[in-house]
């Protein structure tokens, strides 16, 4: 243990003896002297006071505070691009085009987009604008990588500005294709649901259509069975020459021809039921 080591762990003995309530060594003549030779630096120095404001001045600073209205909105927009270096990351999540950039020439982009793809939905629209947003840091990011270059030898000057503009272009290329992937994704989904739809309907018309045939075949059989019946064969021969003469028995016949087919067909539907 070293002497600085000896003197913390003494001072840290005393301490815990002082609070302990042990009494302190008593100092000898030559500590007592040492001590008497310390000057009181309060008395040499003393800290001066502050005097208690009045009623008057703070009234007066709570008016000149109130004159304090903060920033312009020219300097908070200043002073919001104070991290902005390069331009390549979106501030704060958010895409800002430069004061050097064409801002027709990014709303022609994006007018592009939507007329090669056509968005249908809210989803897509913003799919979109990500992917016009990613093409146009991109490019922002391949002009920037021009300026690392040594216009008379034709080398990288630039090495670390180079490697950083090289990866966000990479970065961007990614995100525009991520974009698109996800756009065509669900555009080939909702196809797929469409697709699914207008099979369901297709199969549930021909549903239908087989349980009307059915149906038909079903009546028309009840008919022949009816028709084919003694009694009803010996009506409609009855019924046959008697339409030649075209009497009242005729009328007669028919009338009861069409009942007695009526009261069978419904007897015969309910059977089947």
């Amino acid at each position: 243990m070293n002497r600085k080591e000896r003197r913390a762990a003494a001072h840290l003995q005393r301490k815990l003896d002082r609070k302990a309530g042990f009494p302190l060594p008593e100092l000898g003549p030559q500590q007592q002297a040492n001590k008497s030779e310390i000057p009181n630096l309060s008395s040499i120095n003393p800290k001066p006071s502050r005097p208690p404001i009045s009623a008057a001045r703070l009234h007066a600073n709570r008016a000149n505070a109130q004159f304090s209205t903060g920033p312009s909105p020219a300097g908070r927009a200043a002073s919001s691009q104070n991290r902005t270096i390069h331009g390549l990351a979106r501030h704060n999540g958010v895409f800002k085009l430069l004061i050097t950039e064409d801002a027709a020439g990014f709303e022609a982009l994006k007018h592009s987009l939507a007329e090669e793809h056509q968005p249908a939905t809210v989803t897509e629209a913003i799919l979109i604008n990500e992917m016009a947003e990613s093409t146009w840091l991109a490019s922002r990011a391949l002009n920037l990588q021009a300026t690392c270059f040594d216009p008379q030898t034709g080398q990288v000057s630039d090495t670390k500005m180079f490697s950083l503009y090289l990866r966000y272009h990479s970065t961007h290329q990614r995100a525009f294709h991520k974009a698109l992937n996800q756009l065509l994704k669900l555009r080939s989904e909702r196809s797929k649901e469409a697709i699914g739809f207008e099979a369901q309907k297709r199969k549930q018309a021909q549903t239908e259509g087989d349980h009307i045939e059915q149906k038909l075949e079903k009546d028309l059989e009840i008919d022949r069975q009816i028709y084919q019946s003694p009694e009803m064969r010996d009506l409609g021969m009855r019924l046959g020459r008697a339409s030649i003469e075209k009497g009242p028995e005729y009328e007669a016949l028919r009338k009861e021809f069409r009942e007695k087919f009526a009261a069978r067909k419904a007897q015969s539907q309910s059977a089947a039921a």
